[in-house]
């Protein structure tokens, strides 16, 4: 397209300069002023191009007669135009209602579902979108309000990729004014929603309330806010090469030394992680809390202690590492609680076992097992062994602790605390294997003890 048909303030991107008349674009229309203005340029640029242009307009069913004059007026000006025209009619409000989502994030999903539609069977390679610098300066603001990061700073950017091929926002740098003043000279009609008036939706209240005092404050509060969204993006692309950089060179596997974590700045370690989820998880992310408590796990640094994380993964501290991975399926154990008899006793919902018997025959022949002698006069009526239970406690130092809460002070691994039995008199728990023993339990002379082996096969 020559400039002299460029309206004011267009910018063409980039991938539009390499493409001919065996390329498609699909172009996002409502038929409102902004879509009204991108479809009527990008016609003109296939006049020059060759490449085929076609639309794609979605009735939401939300205004009624409204929603199908602006069916209509689309038809019409397509047609005019000599543009192919793809329409979806949906019922957004009972799609909403079903999937639990507000009315706008329904319409949104259900508008780019249809736009991968078209793509996929036109075997259209780009879609483009009337996003313009007034929505971009709406967007920084709501990601402000919301408490986003820099990466909701950098507000919309003028291409994506998609499952696809890519979105691009060919009138990204024009102002609501000089979209207006295109459609004037050009003679362009154009369809007005109604409900942008209203002031229940964010984006609207937004628009009609808070631009309106920025422009008061500086007339160029819209082009200014391009610039910085600009600027920020340079910023967040400089963090993220980076964070690939840390990755890459101190990742071993799902995993980065705690050191490491610690020792560097947090807006490289939190691009990292989510990097490192993003690949376990095949694509799921990670909120600024899940980022914190891994922050946080590994700065203190606890041999075995752990996070969740979404979608059934977590965050572990091993050998000195912060390790991502998927959490282990928790082995259900049945309930047991059974009396201690003289010689062997197996615990089959554990595979253990717990052998009552004198300190001759007491040695350790198992990595996980210990052998206990406990005062015989201190035992109070029939010793039973059970799982342990929630609320459990144990009598040391002269007080009384939970049982929970010593494993974790213990570092006692996750996957051995369900299989540990507590041991217990009539008196309360005597002893728990490989944890602790009751005060005042403890025999002081072997010779006159009951001796408890504790072997986990």
């Amino acid at each position: 397209m020559s400039n002299a048909n460029l309206p004011v303030g267009f910018k063409q991107p980039p991938l539009l300069s390499g493409l001919d008349g065996s390329e498609a674009i699909l172009v996002g229309f409502s038929g409102g002023a902004d879509s009204t203005a991108l479809l009527h340029i990008l016609s003109r640029y296939s006049q020059d191009s060759g490449c085929r242009i076609c639309a794609a307009h979605i009735n939401h069913g939300i205004r009624g007669e409204e929603a199908d004059r602006d069916e209509d007026f689309c038809r019409v000006f397509a047609n005019t135009l000599g543009i192919e025209l793809f329409v979806l009619h949906a019922d957004v409000p009972t799609i909403a209602k079903q999937s639990g989502e507000s009315i706008e994030t329904a319409a949104r999903r259900v508008r780019y579902d249809y736009f991968a539609k078209i793509m996929r069977e036109q075997d259209i390679k780009i879609l483009a979108t009337a996003h313009n610098a007034n929505d971009n300066l709406e967007t920084l603001i709501f990601n402000i309000a919301r408490g986003s990061g820099l990466g909701g700073m950098c507000g919309i950017p003028d291409s994506r990729p998609t499952e696809c091929g890519v979105v691009i926002r060919p009138i990204l740098s024009m102002e609501k004014s000089e979209i207006l003043e295109y459609c004037e000279k050009n003679s362009l009609d154009f369809v007005t929603d109604s409900t942008n008036t209203d002031t229940d939706y964010t984006r609207n209240l937004i628009r009609a309330k808070i631009i309106p005092i920025m422009q008061e404050i500086n007339s160029g509060a819209v082009k200014n806010a391009q610039r910085t969204c600009e600027n920020l993006r340079e910023d967040s692309l400089c963090l993220e090469s980076m964070a690939g950089w840390f990755v890459e060179e101190l990742r071993d596997g799902y995993a980065i030394e705690v050191e490491k974590i610690s020792g560097s700045p947090a807006s490289i370690v939190n691009r990292a992680l989510i990097r490192l989820f993003d690949e376990i998880s095949g694509g799921k992310t990670l909120e600024q809390t899940h980022l914190n408590s891994l922050k946080e796990l590994a700065r203190k640094g606890i041999p075995h202690s752990s996070v969740s994380l979404p979608c059934e993964f977590e965050g572990v501290i091993e050998g000195g590492r912060l390790c991502l991975r998927k959490k282990a399926k928790k082995e259900a154990i049945d309930y047991y609680e059974t009396e201690l008899f003289n010689g062997s006793n197996f615990i089959s919902q554990t595979n253990s076992e717990i052998v009552i018997g004198n300190s001759q025959n007491a040695k350790n022949i198992y990595k996980k097992s210990t052998i206990l002698y406990i005062d015989s006069a201190k035992i109070r009526g029939t010793l039973i062994a059970r799982q342990r239970r929630a609320g459990d406690r144990i009598r040391l130092g002269g007080m009384s602790k939970s049982v929970k809460k010593l494993m974790c002070d213990k570092k006692i691994p996750l996957e051995l605390r369900e299989k540990l039995p507590v041991i217990c008199d009539e008196d309360g728990i005597v002893a728990i294997p490989l944890l602790a023993t009751r005060d005042g339990a403890v025999a002081k002379n072997n010779s006159n003890a009951t001796v408890i082996q504790f072997y986990l096969h």
